[in-house]
Protein backbone atom coordinates (compact mmCIF):
# COMPACT_ATOMS: atom_id res chain seq x y z
CA UNK A 1 0.00 0.00 0.00
CA UNK A 2 1.01 3.67 -0.37
CA UNK A 3 2.17 5.86 2.30
CA UNK A 4 0.69 9.10 2.75
CA UNK A 5 1.62 12.16 4.58
CA UNK A 6 0.09 14.79 5.86
CA UNK A 7 1.65 17.42 8.15
CA UNK A 8 3.44 15.24 11.11
CA UNK A 9 1.04 12.42 10.88
CA UNK A 10 2.02 9.11 8.31
CA UNK A 11 -0.89 6.63 7.43
CA UNK A 12 -1.33 3.66 5.08
CA UNK A 13 -3.36 4.71 2.01
CA UNK A 14 -6.64 2.63 1.33
CA UNK A 15 -6.07 2.43 -2.34
CA UNK A 16 -3.97 0.11 -3.53
CA UNK A 17 -0.77 0.79 -6.18
CA UNK A 18 -0.91 0.37 -9.73
CA UNK A 19 1.20 -2.49 -9.21
CA UNK A 20 -1.04 -3.81 -6.36
CA UNK A 21 -4.04 -3.55 -8.43
CA UNK A 22 -1.99 -5.79 -11.09
CA UNK A 23 -1.20 -8.57 -9.25
CA UNK A 24 -4.63 -8.93 -8.06
CA UNK A 25 -6.40 -8.58 -11.53
CA UNK A 26 -3.86 -10.91 -13.02
CA UNK A 27 -4.46 -13.50 -10.64
CA UNK A 28 -8.35 -13.47 -11.36
CA UNK A 29 -7.91 -13.56 -14.84
CA UNK A 30 -5.46 -16.70 -14.31
CA UNK A 31 -8.30 -18.41 -12.31
CA UNK A 32 -11.14 -17.97 -14.18
CA UNK A 33 -9.54 -18.68 -17.71
CA UNK A 34 -8.51 -21.81 -15.98
CA UNK A 35 -11.91 -22.99 -16.28
CA UNK A 36 -13.22 -20.77 -19.59
CA UNK A 37 -9.99 -20.18 -21.70
CA UNK A 38 -11.96 -17.65 -24.10
CA UNK A 39 -14.35 -16.41 -21.56
CA UNK A 40 -13.95 -13.58 -18.63
CA UNK A 41 -16.43 -11.92 -16.03
CA UNK A 42 -15.18 -8.57 -14.34
CA UNK A 43 -18.52 -7.11 -13.90
CA UNK A 44 -19.63 -4.98 -11.07
CA UNK A 45 -15.92 -5.28 -9.54
CA UNK A 46 -15.89 -0.93 -9.15
CA UNK A 47 -12.41 -1.39 -12.04
CA UNK A 48 -11.74 2.39 -13.42
CA UNK A 49 -9.02 3.68 -15.90
CA UNK A 50 -6.17 1.48 -14.06
CA UNK A 51 -7.85 -2.13 -14.52
CA UNK A 52 -8.47 -1.40 -18.26
CA UNK A 53 -4.70 -0.34 -18.75
CA UNK A 54 -3.65 -3.49 -16.87
CA UNK A 55 -6.16 -5.40 -19.17
CA UNK A 56 -4.75 -3.99 -22.31
CA UNK A 57 -1.20 -5.05 -21.19
CA UNK A 58 -1.79 -8.33 -19.66
CA UNK A 59 -0.68 -11.62 -21.99
CA UNK A 60 -2.99 -14.15 -20.53
CA UNK A 61 -6.00 -11.91 -22.31
CA UNK A 62 -4.67 -13.16 -25.92
CA UNK A 63 -7.42 -16.15 -25.37
CA UNK A 64 -10.04 -14.24 -24.40
CA UNK A 65 -13.00 -13.98 -26.90
CA UNK A 66 -15.94 -13.08 -24.43
CA UNK A 67 -15.17 -9.73 -22.10
CA UNK A 68 -17.68 -8.74 -19.29
CA UNK A 69 -17.09 -5.69 -17.72
CA UNK A 70 -20.63 -4.23 -17.18
CA UNK A 71 -21.66 -2.10 -13.60
CA UNK A 72 -17.92 -1.13 -13.25
CA UNK A 73 -16.84 2.79 -13.11
CA UNK A 74 -14.91 2.91 -16.62
CA UNK A 75 -14.35 6.31 -17.96
CA UNK A 76 -13.08 7.94 -21.22
CA UNK A 77 -9.53 6.90 -20.57
CA UNK A 78 -10.11 3.42 -19.65
CA UNK A 79 -12.51 2.92 -22.99
CA UNK A 80 -9.50 4.36 -24.83
CA UNK A 81 -6.85 2.03 -23.03
CA UNK A 82 -9.58 -0.47 -23.84
CA UNK A 83 -9.82 -0.77 -27.65
CA UNK A 84 -6.34 0.21 -27.70
CA UNK A 85 -4.57 -2.84 -26.00
CA UNK A 86 -2.80 -5.35 -28.44
CA UNK A 87 -3.64 -7.91 -26.22
CA UNK A 88 -7.26 -7.47 -26.71
CA UNK A 89 -7.81 -7.39 -30.87
CA UNK A 90 -9.22 -10.88 -31.09
CA UNK A 91 -12.71 -9.81 -28.97
CA UNK A 92 -15.49 -11.08 -30.28
CA UNK A 93 -18.26 -10.00 -27.47
CA UNK A 94 -17.88 -6.84 -25.23
CA UNK A 95 -20.55 -5.33 -22.36
CA UNK A 96 -19.79 -2.04 -21.32
CA UNK A 97 -22.71 -1.54 -19.90
CA UNK A 98 -23.61 0.34 -17.03
CA UNK A 99 -20.11 1.78 -16.50
CA UNK A 100 -19.32 5.77 -16.84
CA UNK A 101 -18.27 6.41 -20.58
CA UNK A 102 -18.99 9.62 -22.57
CA UNK A 103 -19.94 10.85 -25.57
CA UNK A 104 -16.93 12.53 -25.98
CA UNK A 105 -14.90 9.41 -25.08
CA UNK A 106 -16.83 6.95 -27.39
CA UNK A 107 -16.50 9.58 -30.45
CA UNK A 108 -12.60 9.81 -30.02
CA UNK A 109 -12.58 5.67 -30.23
CA UNK A 110 -14.96 5.68 -33.10
CA UNK A 111 -12.49 7.60 -35.05
CA UNK A 112 -9.28 6.51 -33.97
CA UNK A 113 -6.86 5.05 -36.02
CA UNK A 114 -4.90 3.37 -33.21
CA UNK A 115 -8.12 1.06 -31.96
CA UNK A 116 -6.77 -2.93 -31.93
CA UNK A 117 -10.55 -4.15 -31.20
CA UNK A 118 -11.62 -4.53 -34.70
CA UNK A 119 -13.59 -7.84 -35.02
CA UNK A 120 -16.51 -7.17 -32.40
CA UNK A 121 -19.39 -9.23 -33.17
CA UNK A 122 -21.30 -8.05 -30.08
CA UNK A 123 -20.97 -4.69 -28.33
CA UNK A 124 -23.32 -3.84 -25.35
CA UNK A 125 -22.61 -0.06 -23.90
CA UNK A 126 -26.42 0.26 -22.45
CA UNK A 127 -27.08 2.83 -19.30
CA UNK A 128 -24.06 4.99 -19.84
CA UNK A 129 -25.75 8.05 -20.73
CA UNK A 130 -24.77 8.33 -24.42
CA UNK A 131 -25.87 10.88 -26.61
CA UNK A 132 -26.62 10.80 -30.49
CA UNK A 133 -23.57 12.20 -31.41
CA UNK A 134 -22.09 8.72 -29.56
CA UNK A 135 -24.28 6.76 -31.03
CA UNK A 136 -23.71 8.20 -34.58
CA UNK A 137 -20.13 8.23 -33.76
CA UNK A 138 -20.69 3.97 -33.32
CA UNK A 139 -22.73 3.09 -36.22
CA UNK A 140 -20.42 4.60 -38.48
CA UNK A 141 -16.98 3.65 -37.52
CA UNK A 142 -15.32 1.40 -39.30
CA UNK A 143 -13.68 -0.35 -36.39
CA UNK A 144 -17.37 -1.74 -35.95
CA UNK A 145 -18.25 -3.24 -39.16
CA UNK A 146 -18.40 -6.90 -37.95
CA UNK A 147 -21.09 -5.91 -35.65
CA UNK A 148 -23.68 -8.16 -35.34
CA UNK A 149 -25.42 -7.36 -32.11
CA UNK A 150 -25.90 -4.12 -30.52
CA UNK A 151 -27.01 -2.73 -27.75
CA UNK A 152 -27.66 0.85 -27.06
CA UNK A 153 -30.67 1.03 -24.27
CA UNK A 154 -31.17 3.07 -21.65
CA UNK A 155 -29.59 6.25 -23.32
CA UNK A 156 -30.59 9.41 -24.18
CA UNK A 157 -30.23 8.39 -28.06
CA UNK A 158 -33.25 9.14 -30.49
CA UNK A 159 -34.09 9.61 -34.68
CA UNK A 160 -30.69 11.43 -34.95
CA UNK A 161 -29.71 7.52 -34.24
CA UNK A 162 -32.35 5.54 -36.02
CA UNK A 163 -31.78 7.62 -39.18
CA UNK A 164 -27.82 6.61 -39.14
CA UNK A 165 -28.55 2.98 -38.68
CA UNK A 166 -31.02 3.20 -41.80
CA UNK A 167 -28.13 4.89 -43.72
CA UNK A 168 -25.29 3.26 -42.48
CA UNK A 169 -22.48 1.51 -44.63
CA UNK A 170 -21.14 -0.04 -41.69
CA UNK A 171 -23.91 -2.03 -39.60
CA UNK A 172 -25.16 -4.26 -42.83
CA UNK A 173 -24.09 -6.96 -40.71
CA UNK A 174 -26.80 -6.52 -37.47
CA UNK A 175 -29.13 -9.19 -36.64
CA UNK A 176 -30.10 -7.92 -33.47
CA UNK A 177 -29.81 -4.51 -31.82
CA UNK A 178 -31.36 -2.94 -29.12
CA UNK A 179 -32.86 0.49 -28.52
CA UNK A 180 -35.04 -0.08 -25.42
CA UNK A 181 -35.94 2.92 -23.29
CA UNK A 182 -34.60 6.11 -25.54
CA UNK A 183 -36.59 8.70 -27.03
CA UNK A 184 -37.14 7.36 -30.89
CA UNK A 185 -40.78 8.18 -31.92
CA UNK A 186 -42.75 7.64 -35.30
CA UNK A 187 -40.10 9.43 -37.47
CA UNK A 188 -37.30 7.38 -36.21
CA UNK A 189 -38.80 4.27 -37.17
CA UNK A 190 -39.54 5.43 -40.54
CA UNK A 191 -36.05 6.48 -40.98
CA UNK A 192 -34.54 3.54 -39.14
CA UNK A 193 -35.65 1.28 -42.46
CA UNK A 194 -35.53 3.62 -44.93
CA UNK A 195 -32.04 2.97 -46.33
CA UNK A 196 -32.15 -0.42 -46.25
CA UNK A 197 -28.98 -0.73 -44.36
CA UNK A 198 -30.48 -3.48 -41.77
CA UNK A 199 -31.65 -5.61 -44.16
CA UNK A 200 -29.83 -8.61 -42.19
CA UNK A 201 -32.11 -7.85 -39.11
CA UNK A 202 -33.68 -10.16 -36.98
CA UNK A 203 -34.42 -8.77 -33.43
CA UNK A 204 -35.15 -5.36 -33.13
CA UNK A 205 -35.97 -3.64 -29.34
CA UNK A 206 -37.64 -0.46 -29.26
CA UNK A 207 -39.61 -1.26 -25.86
CA UNK A 208 -40.05 1.82 -23.34
CA UNK A 209 -39.65 4.50 -26.84
CA UNK A 210 -41.83 7.27 -27.74
CA UNK A 211 -44.11 5.11 -30.29
CA UNK A 212 -47.41 5.42 -30.24
CA UNK A 213 -49.74 4.70 -32.48
CA UNK A 214 -48.52 6.48 -35.06
CA UNK A 215 -44.90 4.52 -34.43
CA UNK A 216 -46.41 1.21 -34.44
CA UNK A 217 -48.44 2.29 -37.88
CA UNK A 218 -45.31 3.29 -39.35
CA UNK A 219 -43.37 0.30 -38.39
CA UNK A 220 -46.50 -2.43 -39.53
CA UNK A 221 -46.82 -0.78 -42.88
CA UNK A 222 -42.64 -0.10 -43.29
CA UNK A 223 -41.95 -1.79 -46.95
CA UNK A 224 -38.59 -2.38 -46.79
CA UNK A 225 -38.69 -4.02 -43.28
CA UNK A 226 -35.93 -6.55 -42.80
CA UNK A 227 -36.96 -10.29 -41.90
CA UNK A 228 -37.36 -9.65 -37.95
CA UNK A 229 -38.14 -13.02 -35.93
CA UNK A 230 -38.10 -11.13 -32.87
CA UNK A 231 -40.10 -7.15 -31.91
CA UNK A 232 -40.22 -5.99 -28.65
CA UNK A 233 -42.44 -2.81 -28.52
CA UNK A 234 -43.68 -2.83 -24.66
CA UNK A 235 -44.30 0.19 -22.65
CA UNK A 236 -44.72 2.65 -25.88
CA UNK A 237 -48.44 3.61 -25.15
CA UNK A 238 -49.76 1.92 -28.23
CA UNK A 239 -53.66 2.19 -28.20
CA UNK A 240 -56.32 0.24 -30.87
CA UNK A 241 -55.03 2.13 -34.16
CA UNK A 242 -51.17 0.82 -33.31
CA UNK A 243 -52.39 -2.63 -32.23
CA UNK A 244 -54.54 -3.20 -35.02
CA UNK A 245 -52.05 -2.09 -37.54
CA UNK A 246 -49.48 -4.45 -36.38
CA UNK A 247 -51.90 -7.63 -36.34
CA UNK A 248 -53.00 -6.84 -40.00
CA UNK A 249 -49.20 -5.89 -40.91
CA UNK A 250 -48.23 -7.73 -44.39
CA UNK A 251 -45.03 -6.77 -43.95
CA UNK A 252 -43.73 -8.74 -40.84
CA UNK A 253 -45.16 -11.83 -41.92
CA UNK A 254 -41.94 -13.76 -40.83
CA UNK A 255 -42.07 -12.64 -36.86
CA UNK A 256 -42.16 -15.75 -34.32
CA UNK A 257 -42.20 -13.65 -30.98
CA UNK A 258 -44.08 -10.40 -30.33
CA UNK A 259 -43.81 -8.57 -26.74
CA UNK A 260 -46.45 -6.16 -26.13
CA UNK A 261 -47.18 -5.61 -22.57
CA UNK A 262 -47.04 -2.27 -21.04
CA UNK A 263 -49.08 -0.09 -23.64
CA UNK A 264 -52.52 1.26 -23.93
CA UNK A 265 -54.75 -1.17 -25.94
CA UNK A 266 -58.17 -2.51 -25.23
CA UNK A 267 -59.78 -5.69 -26.23
CA UNK A 268 -59.92 -4.43 -29.74
CA UNK A 269 -56.59 -4.07 -29.87
CA UNK A 270 -55.74 -7.31 -28.36
CA UNK A 271 -58.09 -9.36 -30.86
CA UNK A 272 -56.34 -7.68 -33.64
CA UNK A 273 -53.02 -9.21 -32.43
CA UNK A 274 -54.55 -12.74 -31.31
CA UNK A 275 -56.65 -13.32 -34.00
CA UNK A 276 -54.37 -12.19 -36.86
CA UNK A 277 -54.75 -13.53 -40.25
CA UNK A 278 -50.74 -11.73 -41.62
CA UNK A 279 -48.56 -13.05 -38.82
CA UNK A 280 -49.26 -16.12 -39.08
CA UNK A 281 -45.36 -17.58 -37.81
CA UNK A 282 -46.04 -16.43 -34.41
CA UNK A 283 -44.95 -18.56 -31.96
CA UNK A 284 -44.86 -16.53 -28.90
CA UNK A 285 -47.43 -13.17 -28.43
CA UNK A 286 -47.38 -11.31 -25.19
CA UNK A 287 -49.89 -8.78 -24.50
CA UNK A 288 -49.13 -8.03 -21.19
CA UNK A 289 -46.84 -8.51 -18.57
CA UNK A 290 -45.98 -7.02 -15.06
CA UNK A 291 -48.39 -5.05 -14.54
CA UNK A 292 -49.72 -6.45 -11.66
CA UNK A 293 -46.58 -5.93 -9.62
CA UNK A 294 -46.10 -2.78 -11.19
CA UNK A 295 -48.40 0.50 -10.60
CA UNK A 296 -46.17 2.76 -11.94
CA UNK A 297 -47.10 1.23 -15.84
CA UNK A 298 -51.11 1.17 -16.94
CA UNK A 299 -52.48 -1.70 -19.41
CA UNK A 300 -55.73 -1.90 -20.39
CA UNK A 301 -55.22 -5.35 -22.58
CA UNK A 302 -57.15 -8.21 -21.13
CA UNK A 303 -55.21 -10.94 -19.59
CA UNK A 304 -56.80 -13.59 -21.23
CA UNK A 305 -54.67 -12.84 -24.10
CA UNK A 306 -51.79 -14.03 -23.30
CA UNK A 307 -50.78 -16.21 -26.03
CA UNK A 308 -50.97 -20.28 -24.92
CA UNK A 309 -47.87 -21.95 -24.89
CA UNK A 310 -45.79 -18.96 -24.00
CA UNK A 311 -43.16 -19.55 -21.59
CA UNK A 312 -40.53 -17.09 -19.60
Amino acid sequence: MAISRDGNSEYVSSEPTFEEKAAKLEEEIKKQLEQTPAQLELKGRYYAADEMAILAQCEQMRSVRILDLSDNQIDDAGLKALFEGATLEQLEELNLSINFITTAGVQAVAQSDSVKIKNLKKLAMEDNGLENAAAVALINSTNLSCLESLNLGWNEIGNETAKALGQSDTMKNLRVLALERNYINEEGVADLFSGGALSQLEELNLSANKLGDAGAVALAQAESLPPLKVLLLANNNIGDEGAKALGESTHLTQLEKLYMGRNNFGEAGGDALYNTKTLTNLKTLVLKDGVETNPAFVNYSRPDLLRPGYEE
